[in-house]
């Protein structure tokens, strides 16, 4: 699933008023928690190239990225930053509430292994799958975070770092989305403009990229 869906509320990106994006791409490191990784090499070149076709998407309207907010994960912070200095904005603004899904140390598994266990994740939103929260825990921490992200937009357009479960948490149900197939579709790094008045998918960044 790229480019635009068929999911996506009315009046196009010009209707955002949160772009959710998820950070860059990370050095892996074995034996390292996961919300402790770093930006991987080439990382701050497609954080570049994602913020300008952000605005590229938002030409033509009158609204472009007013405020910068992060997780508290280094990968999301150093994403913020570079498009921070891109925008021209000040530090990002973090918040702990906004990281990704708590799942604590876990071994490097394979792409398969991986997917099959997030996808239990989604579908046993209520039992403890992995990690330190369930997934319904985790939507109610992310979506708190959210709600005060709209709240301190004053009318502008917020730019939020994050992650990908949390997202597809947040932005699945709402917009009728399968979470597993929504949560492989995203990049890295990736973005989303929605409408914080019910959480509704209004574009994506890389519209034209197949």
């Amino acid at each position: 699933m790229t480019g635009a869906s068929s999911h996506e509320g009315g009046g196009g990106v010009a209707g955002a008023d949160v772009i959710l994006i998820r950070h860059a791409l990370p050095a892996l490191r074995s034996g390292v928690p996961a919300r402790d990784w770093l930006l991987g090499e080439g990382a701050e070149a497609t954080c570049r190239a994602l913020a300008a076709d952000i605005d590229r998407q938002l030409e033509g309207t009158d609204r472009r990225v007013t405020r910068l907010w992060s997780s508290s994960e280094p990968k999301a912070i150093g994403t913020a930053e570079v498009l921070a200095a891109w925008w021209e904005l000040p530090d990002p603004t973090v918040h702990p509430g906004l990281d990704e899904h708590r799942r604590g140390p876990q071994p490097l598994v394979d792409d398969f292994a991986w997917r099959e266990t997030v996808g239990r994740l989604f579908e046993q939103p209520d039992e403890l799958v992995l990690g330190e929260e369930t997934a319904s825990e985790a939507l109610a921490r992310f979506a708190a975070a959210m709600a005060e992200v709209a709240a301190a937009g004053e009318g502008g357009l917020s730019a939020v770092v994050t992650h990908a479960t949390v997202m597809t948490l947040l932005l699945a149900a709402p917009n009728g989305l399968e979470p597993l197939q929504f949560w492989g579709s995203l990049r890295l790094p990736d973005a989303l403009f929605v409408s914080s008045s019910g959480w509704r998918l209004l574009g994506r960044a890389w519209p034209d990229t197949p």
